[in-house]
């Protein structure tokens, strides 16, 4: 049962509030344009109230309550703002495409690109680096057989070798 003005040891400015309350709540809900937020705030100063207590005595408790619930309920509507500008509507989830449709096919995609990878670990090294140089890489040919000392067509057969392994180790 709340404490009476006339208890000893009340706090005035805890007896103003709940004395005024359904204007304090009022109040609040012209600012966050809701009843059960606008509860939320006066609970907070409530709880505030209680915790903190004020040293000096208010000339005016009930303006000096009214100030501060509508202050909460500013923050709260800032609080809320940041809030959504933190974080996407629920909708834009939907738009995101997944990474992989279905489980299976990204693991039978990562064991054929294991096999890939063993079939080039097969491969001649100067035909496993012409490779990778040019389709990883993005290497020319010319530039390949220029570095390898070789002719351009043995690199081209080269690169259609490794990807030929490849295909291969694919299947």
């Amino acid at each position: 049962m709340p404490r009476r003005e006339n208890d000893r040891g009340a706090d005035p400015l805890l007896v103003e509030l709940l004395r005024h309350r359904p204007q304090l709540v009022e109040t609040a809900r012209r600012v966050v344009r809701c009843g059960a937020r606008a509860e939320d705030v006066v609970q907070d100063v409530c709880l505030k109230v209680c915790q903190n207590g004020v040293a000096a005595e208010v000339a005016d408790a009930a303006g000096f309550l009214r100030r501060m619930v509508h202050n909460a309920a500013i923050d709260a509507v800032r609080q809320t703002g940041r809030e959504c500008r933190r974080s996407a509507p629920e909708e834009a989830g939907d738009a995101v495409p997944a990474p992989c449709d279905c489980p299976l096919r990204r693991l039978e995609a990562r064991q054929t690109l294991h096999r890939a990878i063993a079939a080039l670990d097969e491969a001649p090294a100067r035909t496993r680096e012409a490779f990778l140089s040019h389709r990883i890489d993005g290497v020319p040919q010319k530039d390949i057989a220029a570095r390898a000392g070789v002719s351009p067509t043995l690199v081209n057969f080269m690169i259609r070798d490794a990807t030929a392994l490849c295909r291969a180790a694919a299947s």
